[in-house]
């Protein structure tokens, strides 16, 4: 009888600290921003070829006000240009 006490309260013990140091599940929460990569719409990569050219876009970034930013090289330089949903060009600068 005193070996199954043990044995319970062994196992009653393990329980308890193991749910105590249990690390909780990270959590993530979106912020502002936070930015999708996806494919843009046709009037922006028009405009983007109008003012790029054929320069190779490594990555497109739909932003959380709603503009697309493309993460691209020109002549070996890496640079980042905004674009509106219209395909209005908002600014363009070095990476």
């Amino acid at each position: 009888m005193k070996k199954a006490i043990f044995v319970l309260a062994a196992v009653a013990a393990t329980a308890v600290f193991t749910s105590v140091n249990a690390a909780p599940a990270p959590v993530n929460f979106p912020t502002a921003n936070t930015a999708v990569k996806a494919a843009p719409p046709q009037a922006v990569l028009n405009a983007f070829a109008t003012y790029f050219g054929n320069a190779p876009v490594r990555q497109w970034k739909l932003r959380s006000n709603g503009n697309w930013r493309a993460h691209f090289t020109l002549n070996g330089v890496a640079w980042e240009a905004t674009f509106t949903p219209a395909g209005a060009l908002v600014k363009s600068e070095r990476a």
